[in-house]
Parts: structure tokens; sequence; C-alpha cells
């Protein structure tokens, strides 16, 4: 949330909030977004707001625009 519209690296969420040694625990934080959806996205099958770069990280759109870089 603090990145609106940018990408953040899964690596990245995972040494933030689980430190290093979870580093490579990418089932953690799918399970975690999974969540996040159900409580924020009016359809959690299909985000707005927290998207998925598959294989790279997540994307926070605060305006629930799906495009990238807008």
């Amino acid at each position: 949330m603090l990145n609106p519209g940018r990408l953040v690296a899964q690596e990245n969420l995972l040494t933030e909030v689980w430190g290093l040694e979870h580093v490579r625990d990418s089932g953690y934080l799918r399970l975690y977004i999974r969540q996040l959806r159900k409580k924020l996205e009016p359809d959690p099958s299909t985000p707005r707001y927290l998207l998925t770069e598959a294989g790279m990280g997540y994307r926070f759109k605060a305006n629930g625009n799906q495009r990238h870089g807008s």
C-alpha cells in the first residue's frame, strides 16, 4: 500500500513480513494475498486492487483500474 501502482517483488514482501528465512516461501504470501482480497475486493476472484504480476510480485491499484502504468 506504500507503493501504489508500483510492482513490489514477492521476495521483498516475504522478507519484510516474515524475514529472510522465508524469502522462498511464496505459499505464505499467496495465502495472505488471498485473505486480503476477500476483505478488500468486491469480487476476490477478479481482483481490481491487489493485482498479481505472475512470477514477479504484486501491484496495488488504489483506483481499481486494472491497466498497468496508469
